[in-house]
């Protein structure tokens, strides 16, 4: 119990058995909060660490290929803070790696497109409000110490970080990073601060850093030690302009303001788009103690929302109910679940959020309509409903905003596979694209009749993966036809039937009036 060790081990999932296949030790220290085992050493004396960072791995790494050189990396950050890039085949260090931090490194590493440069820019936070943007070859691009921004002159004490989100804040058509810092200000008050700033260049955005007023630290009853993750999403009843965005060829948008009515609907008439605000771009949902506030990233205008309960969990949405708008899922520290109803937002599949701190079971980390790639199904095809035939037809679209791709032809190829759920043995079609646009495919279910979730993938150059997800019925109700082939063979021969047969008369013409026996009847 005297030292901490950790290490990065990989596991090979077989069909007959698994087995590990690569493990790496990263990181020892002798550190003081590490348990004791008073069985084996009952009279170890426990050696002090006074940097007070212990060789913890409490961050899940990341898998992307940064460089894209066909092979994946692994970037890890651990609680001494070293930031680590390793081959994921062989997990060893890749050049100009690894990287040290200030401060530990506690959240996940964020990896996204947002120069153009052909490689992903690796976005790494540390617990001291150390942030900073690296190249593959661990360059720094930029860097901000978000408590000495804050206050130049104030002795500013960071009590915790959220971790990370990228997404289109103020709707200019480039990523921005959002991250949430609770600080303990120098009045004893502590303050919740919104950070939202560019994700290419790191300066705040317009409205940001927003403060939120905190109440008197009260360091007994204090139990958080991480804030929750900041959630981007749209809820804004006006929606009609992100179909440009998405196909807006990575190029960035005008000021548009959004719609407060319909189209050819007078003054009189009750507006339809007043919901959320008029500002572009994604409203940032946090949880800060029992209750939820909702920012408008364009204004900076805020929406309280009190939930009664302390929130300790990373806001998620969806179309919970089914009603075909957006729903926001909250979970409470006592086990509670509220979903929170929005009847003027209407459901799109890039607005979701539904995979807790990812926005998908990838490495995806952008928000839907904001990420510099994506794939989604369009309505035609997402509509449940019970398909009767062999092939079921979709229809997806592709899009592709990073920097500069129109001059890279070989970054433009997209690999898209559907699958019968999440497993890899239930593939059902997979084909490479090499450009974006809409694309309609027959799939065929070699697994009979039945209700499927099918699920579409778009893998990227980098090793980025984007997913939608949606439900049909496939040749259910089968038998139902087995009933109409059977009985409307017999109903169309027997209509001539009817209509055809004659009933014999006493008074037809070849009627002698004779019975059966040549005698008369009787009268």
């Amino acid at each position: 119990g005297q030292y901490v060790a950790n290490a990065i081990c990989a596991y090979t999932l077989e069909e007959s058995s698994g087995r590990w296949s690569r493990q790496q030790h990263l990181d020892m220290s002798g550190d003081y909060t590490a348990p004791q085992n008073g069985s084996t050493v009952p009279e170890a004396t426990m050696a002090m660490d006074n940097s007070r960072m212990g060789a913890f791995a409490l961050a899940s790494p990341t898998l992307a290929d940064v460089d894209g050189d066909n092979s994946m990396d692994v970037l890890l950050g651990t609680s001494m803070g070293i930031v680590y890039n390793l081959n994921a085949r062989t997990l060893s260090s890749r050049d100009g790696w690894p990287v040290q931090m200030k401060r530990g490194v506690e959240s996940r590493i964020l990896v996204e497109d947002v120069l153009g440069d052909t490689d992903l820019e690796i976005f790494v936070m540390d617990v001291g409000g150390n942030l900073v943007c690296l190249d593959h070859k661990g360059n720094v691009i930029w860097h901000r110490d978000l408590a000495k921004n804050l206050h130049q002159d104030l002795d500013v004490s960071i009590d915790s970080m959220s971790p990370m989100t990228l997404g289109d804040v103020d709707g200019d058509g480039t990523l921005d990073l959002v991250v949430v810092m609770s600080a303990a200000v120098p009045n004893m008050y502590e303050n919740v601060f919104v950070f939202a700033m560019s994700a290419a260049t790191g300066k705040d955005l317009e409205n940001f850093p927003f403060a939120i007023q905190g109440k008197p630290i009260d360091t007994a009853q204090k139990t958080q030690d991480k804030l929750p993750q900041p959630l981007l999403v749209d809820l804004h009843a006006d929606q009609t302009y992100w179909k440009s965005y998405i196909q807006r060829n990575n190029t960035s948008m005008e000021a548009i303001k959004r719609k407060l009515q319909q189209d050819g609907a007078s003054s009189s008439e009750k507006t339809t788009f007043s919901q959320g605000g008029t500002a572009r771009g994604l409203h940032i949902v946090q949880p800060v103690g029992m209750d939820v506030f909702i920012i408008e990233g364009g204004s900076g205008c805020a929406h309280l929302v009190p939930i009664g309960d302390e929130v300790t969990a990373m806001v998620q949405a969806d179309d919970v109910h089914g009603t075909g708008n957006l729903d926001l899922v909250v979970s409470t520290a006592s086990g509670n679940i509220v979903t929170l109803d929005s009847p003027g937002v209407p459901y799109h599949p890039l607005n979701v959020w539904n995979n807790g701190e990812l926005r998908n079971q990838g490495n995806t980390f952008a928000h839907g309509f904001s990420a510099s790639q994506g794939i989604y199904v369009l309505d035609v095809s997402r509509q449940y409903r019970d398909i009767f035939g062999i092939y079921v037809p979709i229809t997806f679209e592709i899009f592709d905003n990073r920097p500069n791709i129109q001059y890279e032809e070989a970054r433009r190829l997209y690999r898209v596979d559907i699958r019968d759920g999440t497993s890899s043995k239930r593939l059902l079609f997979v084909k490479n694209y090499n450009a974006t646009g809409t694309y309609t495919e027959k799939v065929y279910i070699p697994y009979g009749p039945g209700y499927y979730s099918l699920k579409i993938s778009l893998k990227t150059t980098h090793g980025l993966t984007y997913e939608d997800v949606f439900h049909i019925g496939y040749n259910v109700h089968f038998l139902d036809g087995f009933g109409l082939l059977l009985w409307l063979p017999l109903l169309v021969a027997g209509i001539p039937m009817l209509l055809c047969s004659r009933k014999k008369s006493w008074e037809d013409d070849d009627f002698d009036g004779e019975g059966i026996l040549g005698r008369e009847l009787p009268s």
